[in-house]
């Protein structure tokens, strides 16, 4: 029988995550840092120039902490899923794949099979046909002939 106590000792870190967490230091938690400092003295600068009749200046002082709220929301994602486009990536995956079995589903409810591209398009073999033909005469990749 295995000991309650061992339920609490936690495993001992992975050098792949290791390395993911010394990565992150210096490729999201430095330049995030860095960029809301940035985007601080931004907006406090702007603010002071503002006060002191820059009508302009006002529209720049809302604009750099929305810019910092910005690389606060890429570097969560990045944090949290990885990447960016990942996270979007398999969303539009999963829709994918259910718009699939959606249709699969209807099929053969219905009792039919998908179309071929042929029978949704009746002018695409001769398309395909003058292609070859051309192809034929005029192969890709060789000087035209005069």
């Amino acid at each position: 029988m295995s000991d309650p106590r061992d339920a609490n000792i936690q495993e001992p870190e992975v050098p792949e995550q290791r390395g993911r967490n010394r990565r992150d230091i210096w490729q999201l938690h430095i330049p995030l840092a860095f960029g809301l400092l940035l985007c601080s003295v931004l907006t406090v600068v702007e603010v002071r120039r503002a006060t002191d009749g820059v009508w302009r200046a006002w529209v720049y002082s809302f604009q750099w902490p929305l810019i910092g709220a910005v690389c606060i929301w890429i570097w969560y994602r990045y944090w949290k899923e990885g990447s960016l486009t990942e996270s979007f990536a398999a969303k539009w995956r999963r829709r994918i794949a259910g718009l699939e079995a959606e249709s699969i589903a209807a099929d053969h409810e219905t009792g039919t099979t998908m179309s071929t591209p042929a029978q949704l398009d009746p002018q695409l073999e001769q398309w395909q046909e003058y292609l070859r033909a051309l192809h034929r005469s005029d192969p890709p990749g060789q000087a035209p002939q005069d």
